[in-house]
């Protein structure tokens, strides 16, 4: 292994590639620019020249990021993922596309109970690992949950003008139940309920993970899908990620820095969460904080 070489990157994120290679570890290989060339020629402050192991371990995380839940395709579309070259891997009830994604990545694709479903996976893969997260997916796409409506609060006086909360939580166990938000009753019941029943959407149609309070973009990993092609940047006044008391949950909460988009999920999913701060390095962030960093 070469010691001197370099890879130059954005130090604000990572999405899979670099902006050039050193393999002195001081100018270019394409273009010969030293880092400060670079960084005048791209009008990037914020380049930096890092070494291959960083660079190997950044790519690790990056690709991990990408494999996110698995979602439900048609039966049609299983089989056509399974004629579009020789499957690797074929089982009775599974298979990987013989086409890799990025790296070691590719398109992994099981059947359940009639229904069919695709994610992208490591092909390295261990089989006891995929049926692993297979009978997650599937418990939690089959599980329900207890919704809890808990007494009227008055945090005003009860007069014209006054309002009232009324806190909305679910058990998915019927023993813990889990905060979701509070019904907020002014002088619009009409808009109240109706954002509340937003958010109850929202909640059952993910499974329980999550729930998108505010925003275009029904899930996290959509949003950063669209502020990654776009090269946009998330915004925080503060922290990206806020935790109640007890720490059932997480939200993420900012806006798109360059249109001015706000957005706020909550996330109660230890796995969905991890996954979330991976999928974050690849984008570009402007925060007062750094990004927690909480170990798997």
């Amino acid at each position: 292994m070469n010691k001197q070489e370099k890879y130059v990157i954005d130090s604000r994120y990572f999405s899979g590639y670099c902006i050039t290679y050193m393999k002195d570890g001081i100018r270019s290989d394409f273009g010969g620019e030293t880092l400060e060339e670079l960084r005048i020629r791209e009008n990037n402050p914020f380049l930096i020249a890092v070494s291959r192991s960083r660079i190997e371990k950044m790519l690790q995380i990056y690709q991990q990021g990408l494999a996110g839940p698995f979602k439900e395709i048609t039966e049609n579309e299983y089989y056509d993922l399974m004629d579009i070259l020789p499957p690797l891997r074929l089982q009775a009830d599974s298979f990987f596309v013989g086409e890799p994604y990025s790296g070691s990545l590719y398109s992994f694709c099981f059947t359940r109970n009639n229904r069919y479903f695709q994610g992208l996976r490591s092909i390295k893969t261990e089989r006891n690992e995929l049926d692993r997260q297979i009978s997650r997916h599937m418990e939690i796409i089959c599980r329900n949950a207890t919704l809890l409506k808990s007494d009227c609060i008055h945090p005003t006086e009860k007069k014209q003008g006054g309002i009232e909360l009324i806190p909305y939580s679910f058990s998915l166990d019927g023993k813990h139940s889990l905060f979701i938000c509070n019904l907020v009753i002014g002088k619009d019941h009409s808009q109240a309920r109706a954002d509340m029943a937003r958010t109850l959407r929202s909640l059952r149609s993910n499974h329980y993970l999550f729930y998108k309070g505010k925003g275009g973009y029904d899930t996290p990993d959509e949003l950063i899908d669209y502020v990654s092609h776009k090269k946009y940047t998330l915004s925080s006044n503060g922290r990206f990620f806020q935790y109640p008391t007890n720490r059932e949950s997480a939200t993420f909460v900012g806006q798109v820095k360059e249109t001015g988009e706000e957005f706020l999920y909550r996330i109660y999913d230890r796995e969905y969460f991890l996954h979330l701060l991976k999928r974050l390095r690849s984008v570009k962030k402007d925060s007062g904080h750094k990004t927690e960093n909480i170990k798997a």
